[in-house]
């Protein structure tokens, strides 16, 4: 059994997640908490596995929400689900300790599946931009793709899995941003990802992170 800890502002949102999660018999939505300091007073004193968070809050960062979180308790996955663009926050949060992010569309055979596979297969979980659920199962095919990528690129992919800028990196190899740009493109193309969360998770893999 899998024990669930929601955060929502919104008390409609709590109350789906609870119906809908209770489908499932591996499931138990233990608590569901209004705000931050809630869901850390109830981690504080009970037995949480996995802790499935709005991004949005007015008192707290995502960062320092998953900062706090395994402060109390490391072995708690964190999962974000959001509306937002995952391109412009996964990286930074992945590398804080985040386990995922999932859309707040996504239907809930896929989430309580990605649930499952996180806690019984230790995986990183996205959804793509079509809002279907990807899954990191085979850490062994980056390995196999690392002898495709040259050397100047994984000089390119180590620099961006470490949140440099398109301009920081150009600027350290004098090329241009361009060229950056297009070895970015051809790393994605080689390593069949198409965003820099499941970049990141390929570096890794290859234990470039």
């Amino acid at each position: 059994m899998i024990n669930l800890l929601i955060i929502d502002p919104q008390p409609v949102v709590r109350c789906g997640f609870k119906t809908f999660l209770s489908d499932f018999d591996f499931l138990n939505v233990v608590y569901a908490a209004e705000d931050v300091d809630e869901a850390l007073s109830y981690i504080n004193s009970n037995a949480v596995d996995v802790l499935i968070s709005e991004m949005s809050f007015s008192e707290i960062s995502p960062m320092k929400l998953i900062k706090k979180v395994k402060q109390l308790n490391p072995e708690i996955d964190v999962i974000f689900f959001t509306t937002q663009d995952q391109q412009i926050y996964s990286v930074p949060l992945l590398r804080a300790g985040a386990t995922g992010f999932l859309s707040k569309n996504i239907k809930a055979s896929l989430m309580a599946d990605a649930i499952h596979k996180i806690k019984s297969y230790k995986l990183h979980i996205t959804n793509n931009y079509n809002n279907e659920l990807k899954l990191d199962l085979d850490i062994d095919k980056p390995r196999n793709r690392f002898g495709t990528l040259s050397s100047r690129e994984i000089e390119v992919l180590k620099y961006l899995t470490d949140g440099k800028r398109n301009i920081e990196i150009a600027e350290r190899l004098n090329i241009n941003q361009k060229t950056v740009n297009t070895y970015k493109n051809r790393m994605m193309h080689k390593l069949n990802v198409n965003n820099m969360f499941d970049l990141y998770l390929q570096a890794k893999n290859m234990d470039l992170v």
